[in-house]
Formats: C-alpha cells, structure tokens, sequence
C-alpha cells in the first residue's frame, strides 16, 4: 500500500554518491529521459542537471548519450507508458523516468523481464518495497515545511486554507499530507477552513477555483498554503484582484520568475523548493553506477527548502532556483 509518507521510504538508506566510478575507454551508453512534460519550470531544471551530469561522467572517460523525449503539453500516464514501452524496445543502456504515478510504470522500473533494462525514477516516488531506485524529493517534509512557515506568520493562530494540486498526483497529495499532519499535530490553534479544492494544471481553471475560495473565506483566512506551482501563482493573482495580498499569507510549492519577485515584493511570504537541477544530475549519474555494477540506494533524497525574503539571495538558494541551465541546454 502507497503512503504519503516520504521519509518512511528513508529508513536504512544511505545517499549514493553523485559520480559514477571513473573509467577510461568505456562503451558508449544512451540513456532515455522521459519527463511529464514541458509547460513548468521545473523540466528544464531537470534536463540541464542530466546534460551537467553527461559532460562530467564525459571526463570520467563515459561516452553517454541523453535522449530527452518530452511533449510540449504535459502527457496522460496511458501516453508516458507507451514512450516507455516505445525506448525498451530500443537499444538503450537505461532510462530515467518522471513518472505521473501509474502502478504500471513504478512496478516495472527496476527491470522490464524482457529487455532487461533498468529503469530509474525520478522525482515521484513509489512504494518502497518495489525494488528500483528513486531520485526524488521528500514532499511530505516540504509540506511540513509549509506547515511551520504558516504558524511563524500567523503567530500560531489563526484560519488557513490548503490548495490541493490534482487527485492521484503523488508529489502533491504527499506534500498535502505533510501540510495537514504538522498543522494538527504541532499547531493546534491553527484551523484549516478549507482542505478540499483543487487547483489542476489548468491556469483559467485554477484562478476560478481561487475565485471562489476567497469569494467564500476573504473575510476570515488569515493564510493559504498552496501545493503546486500552478495553484501558487492563481491564488497570488486571486489575492492581488480581491486587494487581500497583504492581508492574507501565502505559502507556495515550487519556484519561478513570478513567483520570486512575488516573495521579494511580500506578496508571497514563503516558497517551498526541491533541486530540480539536481535530481536531473542525480537521475543519470545513479543509473550509470547501476549499469557500471555499483551499489546504489533505494532512495535518492534531493533536497528540500524554504525560501523567504531572509535567505533569498543565499548562495544556497541560486543554486536550487537559478542554476545555469544556458550553460547545459545549448
């Protein structure tokens, strides 16, 4: 049975080192990379991690070709799986897969029986007694994260709604239930108002779902913690419409232009990050010590952090938020 909780899949795991064994004269591997799509700003993070990794497994003495198969609009799990049952019929050394959470793909991502070949994923990640490698982010402590953030700002009182994502997306659902678990156990006269609507990946969509939210609570939500990225930036044009962006605290999930220059201006009071450019380095350097007959780990923790007007210029920060993807996507 799935768990939302992210940090069981931890115990007894050791993280793998981001580089490979150096080896000189090695055959040449190609690596598939199926992401769920293009239209947020966390799959080019991950492409320009994968082509960091390439380049430096290349002085190494590795001749790794990363095939990068993604759609400009986000895929359905039924159009993932056929990408991935298209690459293992290939001649391919592994693919690295960010899957929607389909049980299909997590159940055969370790080692298709008739290719042979493995599979890593990254980003999402399932049950843990299924034996693959995952490179992935620990949602259920950023929502945690966003938890205590909340509180902070509140002065641990105070009426909160909870932007969901989408049902059956497993980073947002675990991040979610990180949310409310901290709320309930380590905040208790913070109330959650609202716990049940969705944003989705649709934009017009999302800002109407905003629209009634504080149309319904604007009178009486003191905060609002969303989960994805999608949600964050119509909730902050919601609160902007209404005139309650000073009013009521936003906490976000995932990071881009608009939203950081929403935090630098106070809009957005907090925004929750995983290293994208790092799971994406991570994906290919895990898969090729698996190929290469190395230990790795079960799961791979990429990180995971609050960003406020305190720390947004950190060195830390730049490297999660504004790593240099033009030096690797040429």
């Amino acid at each position: 049975m799935k768990s939302p909780r992210f940090a069981a899949l931890l115990v007894s795991v050791f993280l793998v080192s981001g580089t490979a064994s150096l080896a000189q004269n090695r055959s040449k591997l190609n690596i598939a990379i199926i992401p769920k799509g293009m239209t947020e700003a966390t799959w080019p993070l991950i492409h320009a991690g994968a082509m960091k990794a390439k380049r430096e497994l290349a002085r190494g003495g590795y001749d790794v070709e990363v095939l990068w198969k993604a759609n400009l609009v986000d895929q359905t799990r039924s159009e993932q799986i056929q990408i991935v049952d298209t690459f293992t019929g290939q001649r391919l050394s592994g693919i690295v897969v960010a899957s929607l959470g389909d049980e299909d793909i997590g159940r055969s991502a370790y080692r298709d029986p008739v290719s042979n070949l493995p599979k890593i994923v990254i980003d999402s990640a399932f049950d843990a007694d299924i034996p693959v490698t995952y490179v992935t982010t620990d949602n259920f402590r950023g929502g945690a994260l966003a938890a205590d953030r909340i509180a902070q700002l509140m002065e641990g009182e105070g009426n909160v709604i909870l932007l969901r994502y989408q049902s059956g997306d497993m980073n947002g659902e675990a991040r979610e239930a990180g949310f409310i678990e901290r709320i309930k156990n380590r905040h208790p006269s913070v109330r959650l108002i609202s716990i049940d609507q969705h944003s989705g990946s649709d934009p017009r969509a999302a800002y109407s779902v905003c629209e009634y939210l504080l149309s319904r609570y604007g009178d009486r939500v003191n905060a609002v913690f969303a989960s994805h990225e999608n949600g964050t930036a119509a909730m902050l044009k919601a609160l902007r419409a209404f005139d309650y962006a000073k009013q009521v605290y936003l906490v976000g999930y995932d990071a881009n232009e608009q939203s950081l220059e929403a935090l630098k201006s106070g809009d957005i009071q907090g925004l929750v990050v995983s290293n994208p450019f790092r799971i994406g380095y991570l994906g290919v350097t895990t898969l090729v010590d698996y190929v290469e007959g190395q230990s790795t780990s079960t799961v791979v923790d990429t990180g995971v952090m609050l960003i406020t007007q305190a720390n947004i210029d950190s060195d830390e920060v730049a490297e999660a938020v504004n790593p240099p993807i033009d030096e690797y996507l040429k």
